[in-house]
């Protein structure tokens, strides 16, 4: 799998543009390259085997699965939209499930999506220790893992992990807490995610 093609992707997650790759051609040795000009037909002949070269670029056919963890938030409706336009607009094939709140969905849309041979999986784990197996199943079957957003727990199956500075976000929560409060006596409740979701934890840390 490309370095190139993976780097796209974890960059159109993020929703920041592609940065532009330079491709610089070393210059040739023009002086000597007058005399043999006349032979240059010969030296053509590497060139004939560059379709051998592009091989390896036709095993990537950059089938992208996502899973997002339910289609009742507008969050997540915003992020299939986002994601969709993003990729297909780089010519990706994409296929986007919902869990809807159900770990066994999941697992049940990672297994489908790999049986439709997906290269790349993007996942936002519903629960970030139970959706180890379904990293887990999809680097047995050679696919790529970006966790977005939440991070997957307790396995080395995820290749990357693309998300928000959480521990920013509940400073920022706390500090917009700080500069409402009002009159004195008032109880305060903090809620921050389930206990399911790792980020939960570093919003309090924040």
């Amino acid at each position: 799998m490309s370095k190139k093609y993976l780097r796209t992707l974890i960059m159109l997650t993020l929703f920041f543009v592609l940065a532009a790759f330079a491709f610089t051609a070393c210059g040739g040795q023009e002086p000597a390259a007058e005399e043999p000009a006349a032979e240059e037909p010969a030296a053509e002949e590497p060139a004939a085997e560059e379709p051998a070269a592009e091989e390896p670029a036709a095993e990537v056919t950059g089938k992208v699965g996502i899973v997002l963890p339910t289609r009742d938030e507008p969050r997540w409706i915003q992020d299939e939209t986002r994601f969709r336009d993003a990729l297909e607009a780089q010519g990706y094939e994409v296929e986007i499930l919902f869990s809807q709140g159900d770990s066994a969905i999941e697992l049940s849309n990672v297994e489908q999506l790999i049986t439709q041979g997906i290269e790349v999986l993007i996942l936002t784990p519903q629960d970030g220790a139970a959706a180890a197996a379904a990293a887990e199943a999809a680097h047995a079957a050679d696919v790529k893992v970006i966790a977005y957003d939440r991070l997957i727990l307790n396995t080395d199956a995820v290749d990357y992990y693309v998300t928000f500075d959480s521990i920013a976000v509940g400073a920022a929560q706390a500090q917009y807490l700080v500069d409402k409060a009002s009159g004195s006596g008032n109880p305060l409740y903090l809620y921050a995610g389930a206990a399911s979701d790792n980020n939960a934890f570093l919003f309090f840390e924040g």
